[in-house]
């Protein structure tokens, strides 16, 4: 754990956010071909509970598929309609999540995680005082591709980096979750240094902060700044992404989306790519990519774009007790 020194040579408790760390686990499921086999510590702790015991997936397969044969029902691929069919097959596949760190870095990522758990599980729920530099402003976008319907808005996510929680510094992104007409109201944009008061918590590893108040603009950067009239022309003009190409993510246009995504199963939650100036090809784009944080992804693909968007699916689970007990 590192320390930051205030000038009168206090010492302040430093932090990042280890449920976002990709450098401790790698997993070589099929869905992770994408982000390079890396997952994050939330996807393998939290949200599948894979480690050390692993975790199963299922593999829908059509025999007569395998043959070159046609389906009698008329269908080009195994799916959830095939259920019951004699020569449908549900393989099943165990997958084990490994550990990357050496052992000894990996017992002081265990320390470092339950102190992190222990701070949040302190600050959820409760007010807190941020102070800190607006690293980027994005539309807050979602997509429910079941329900044939658009990415709908729903307000905007102001990006912050770097900054004091209380008296920790945070040397992380929280997202500031805030309405179009608190947006007008205040007009962040990147660079704007601030102090303001939220309520803190914590939504599927991210740091989230919400009801902003009692805001001061202790610096306040030029330039042009995101208004919800903006925001609406962008979702008809704007393009949903396969993959999240690396360039895409360093780019200012670059708008992560929460999509819901139904499988038979239930109703899964992943990140979808979504580009507000509507590029449909982004490896056709000559865009220079702009700053943006890259700290929401399980991995970054290095090479070309996959075929198949395989983003690593998320649900919404609380923060519940520590996985490494002492």
């Amino acid at each position: 754990m590192a320390r930051f020194r205030f000038p009168d040579e206090t010492k302040a408790k430093s932090l990042v956010n280890q449920y976002k760390r990709c450098d401790v686990f790698r997993c070589q499921q099929e869905g992770h071909t994408a982000f390079d086999y890396r997952v994050s510590v939330y996807h393998v702790l939290k949200e599948k509970r894979c480690y050390p015991h692993g975790c199963l997936s299922f593999s829908w397969k059509c025999v007569r598929f395998n043959k070159g044969l046609s389906c009698p029902r008329g269908f080009r691929r195994a799916g959830r309609m095939c259920f019951g069919c004699r020569y449908f097959v549900d393989e099943k596949i165990n997958h084990r999540s490994k550990v990357v760190l050496s052992p000894e870095r990996f017992e002081a990522f265990k320390s470092e995680l339950r102190e992190f758990e222990n701070w949040v599980e302190e600050l959820q729920g409760r007010e807190v005082n941020y102070s800190g530099t607006v690293f980027s402003v994005k539309p807050h976008l979602s997509v429910d591709p079941s329900r044939n319907r658009g990415v709908s808005f729903h307000g905007f996510l102001v990006i912050l980096k770097d900054g004091f929680v209380n008296l920790v510094q945070f040397r992380d992104f929280c997202y500031l979750r805030e309405s179009g007409r608190v947006q007008e109201k205040h007009r962040f944009r990147p660079g704007d240094r601030l102090d303001f008061f939220a309520r803190f918590s914590q939504n599927r590893g991210r740091i989230i902060l919400e009801g902003v108040n009692r805001v001061e603009v202790e610096h306040r950067e030029e330039g042009s700044w995101w208004t919800e009239r903006k925001a609406r022309l962008a979702l008809q003009t704007g393009t949903l992404l396969e993959g999240q190409p690396e360039k895409c993510l360093n780019c200012e246009k670059g708008c992560l989306v929460d999509a819901k995504q139904g499988d038979g199963r239930g109703t899964r939650i992943h990140r979808r790519l979504f580009c507000l100036e509507g590029v449909r090809d982004p490896w056709l784009c000559v865009r220079v990519g702009a700053r943006e944080e890259k700290g929401d992804e399980c991995g970054i693909r290095r090479n070309r774009p996959a075929e198949k968007n395989r983003l690593t699916t998320r649900s919404h689970i609380a923060i519940g007790e520590p996985i490494f007990r002492r």
